[in-house]
């Protein structure tokens, strides 16, 4: 009998990958706090936050403190700003 692990939940969405992915190239042009992000997108924080949040477990953005302020930037291997 062969076992399989069981997938979590449903598929994202198409306009929750293309959210992220937007997220995502802006922070390739730097790095951003997540009000910051909000007023770019035109999104609530409450969805920029899930957005990272999601960025990060897959190991594509990071945090980093700039100034006092939480900021996110894109996880490559250079020191945080």
């Amino acid at each position: 009998m062969q076992q399989t692990t069981p997938r979590r939940g449903r598929p994202r969405p198409a306009e929750t990958i293309e959210r992220d992915e937007r997220i995502y190239t802006i922070l390739t042009a730097g790095p951003r706090s997540r009000g910051q992000l909000a007023q770019e997108t035109d999104l609530s924080t409450d969805l920029v936050h899930l957005a990272l949040g999601r960025l990060r477990r897959a190991g594509r953005v990071r945090q980093c403190l700039s100034g006092g302020v939480i900021v996110w930037s894109v996880a490559d291997d250079t020191p945080c700003p």
